[in-house]
């Protein structure tokens, strides 16, 4: 089975039902499937062969619902960028993904020309600009809306999402149609309610993230109506889930929290609503509480990455009422395998560790990755006999509930978003004033975690906080500039210089269960 095949299905049996809302635009399944032949047979038209990337930037839209579709019929990859990067960050994905066609949306043309100068000349540009020869509105609607006869196999990949890598630049990491059904079925298994079809589902993540791209492909895997937020928006939140007949949404904890600040909050009327998942990072017990009481449904945690196709672990809602009855700790644990996912946690040879012995957490899954696009090295790294290692350190208890302790890369998770400090350190070299860096994660109510960077100076320099965050704001993406500094004299390091991270992260992570946010 392949991923369109669940639109072609609802096209045809729930044609007038609505597939996908965003802003004043709603389209039905049978609308949604029209306009994915279009972009399909326009693909094709541009030259677009199978396995050949097609890269769109922007906000979340309805063109990347499209893409997602269309690259199905084709057998293309989709490749979603961040549009929080800079042009040269970008560039950097772009070219290593080698993309056939860039689609970019009206609100990035900013970053467009900053970015065409890096770009192959090869590539195809679709704007929404006159000016440009491929212009998205009068270019889509110039091609037949049937279907595409293109023979594509379940073990194609089909999307190519990236994720930040130790060594300063992303990786790509490989999706197959496969991988993507499996998770439909494993999500399916899991929820304590199925999905009905016709219900609504709300997606808030980002597109270019695999909870914001796994949860619009799978709204249409389960028939349902997505109602689709170009970013965070609180209030438009909270009014769609009023309105419509929403089941599901998937927040990450930070949200939850802004949610339940908004005045009035009490007095609406959440009795559609039956789930609300969350991942990236905990919930604490009062946050819980108070969300229970205000929405009224149940809650799930979800653990994944990336290159496991999104979750493959949760604490189900029976969890989280045993955690509020007397057992509080249970919310400190991502839960348990979903169903034909496994979990171990192994030592530093990969030999499986007792019962609450912390090691690295080891997942197999039909949703694994393929692989890193263009590293084999990284691919054998992190994929032992298709057991992907997490560089998470955790431990699984006696009732085999899975927790996490630390990482072991030095991954940072902010507000839902990956920081790898490598990336930061890089940057914060470059400035006159700093001789040494390093970067890592502290504590922080509202994200989790936020970025504290350790300087120690040059020889009669000085540095603020302000000038180190404006320092930064044209060489890496806002999300991942630091905005608290310490300043020292010397950084901790072992005998053979690395720095101690640990140490450093140490006496802000004492007092917390985990050192993790």
């Amino acid at each position: 089975m392949l991923v369109h095949h669940y639109l072609e299905f609802y096209a045809q049996g729930s044609a007038d039902a609505p597939c996908y809302s965003f802003n004043d635009t709603t389209l039905s399944y049978r609308e949604t499937n029209a306009c994915v032949n279009r972009l399909a047979n326009g693909l094709l038209d541009l030259g677009v062969k199978q396995e050949q990337r097609v890269a769109i930037l922007g906000e979340n839209s309805l063109e990347h619902c499209l893409l997602f579709m269309a690259a199905s019929k084709i057998g293309a990859v989709a490749v979603p960028l961040n549009y929080r990067l800079t042009a040269t960050e970008l560039a950097y994905i772009i070219n290593d993904a080698e993309a056939q066609v860039l689609i970019v949306l009206d609100s990035m043309a900013e970053t467009l020309a900053a970015l065409r100068a890096h770009l192959s000349p090869s590539i195809h540009l679709i704007t929404g600009s006159l000016s440009d020869s491929l212009h998205w509105a009068p270019w889509l609607e110039s091609f037949p809306s049937t279907k595409p006869i293109i023979e594509v196999d379940q073990t194609a990949p089909y999307l190519q999402l990236y994720t930040s890598g130790t060594t300063g630049n992303p990786k790509g990491v490989i999706i197959s149609h496969f991988n993507v059904v499996q998770l439909s079925t494993m999500g399916l298994l899991a929820a304590p309610k199925r999905v009905a079809r016709g219900s609504a589902g709300i997606v808030v993540a980002p597109l270019f993230h695999i909870g914001g791209a796994g949860s619009a492909i799978l709204g249409v895997c389960y028939g349902q109506h997505t109602l689709l937020h170009e970013t965070f928006d609180p209030i438009k939140l909270l009014d769609d889930i009023e309105n419509y007949p929403v089941g599901n949404v998937f927040m990450v904890p930070a949200m939850i929290m802004f949610l339940l600040q908004i005045p009035g909050i009490e007095k609406r009327d959440f009795s559609q609503l039956e789930i609300i998942s969350y991942g990236a990072s905990p919930i604490s017990e009062t946050v819980l509480a108070q969300a229970m009481a205000v929405f009224k449904c149940e809650f799930m945690q979800l653990y994944g990455m990336t290159e496991t196709t999104g979750s493959v672990v949760s604490l189900l809602p029976s969890d989280h009422h045993r955690a509020l009855a007397g057992k509080p700790e249970l919310l400190r644990s991502c839960g348990k395998p979903m169903v034909g996912a496994e979990v171990k946690v192994v030592d530093a040879a990969g030999n499986s560790v007792a019962a609450n012995e912390v090691g690295e957490i080891w997942i197999k899954s039909d949703t694994n990755m393929m692989r890193y696009h263009n590293l084999p090295e990284a691919t054998a790294k992190d994929l032992t006999d298709g057991w992907v290692h997490t560089g998470d350190a955790g431990y699984l208890d006696a009732e085999g509930y899975l927790y996490l302790k630390d990482r072991i890369k030095d991954m940072v998770v902010s507000g839902g978003e990956n920081i790898y400090p490598v990336e930061v350190e890089n940057a914060l070299a470059k400035h006159d004033a700093i001789a040494d860096v390093a970067v890592i994660g502290i504590p922080d109510d509202k994200f989790g975690e936020a970025l504290l960077a350790v300087v120690v100076l040059k020889p009669g320099s000085s540095l603020t906080a302000e000038e180190m965050v404006e320092f930064c704001r044209d060489k890496i993406a806002g999300y991942k500039i630091p905005r608290r500094l310490e300043i020292v004299t010397e950084l901790p390091r072992n005998p053979s210089g690395k720095i101690l991270k640990k140490n450093l992260r140490e006496p802000y992570w004492q007092n917390a269960e985990r050192a993790i946010g």
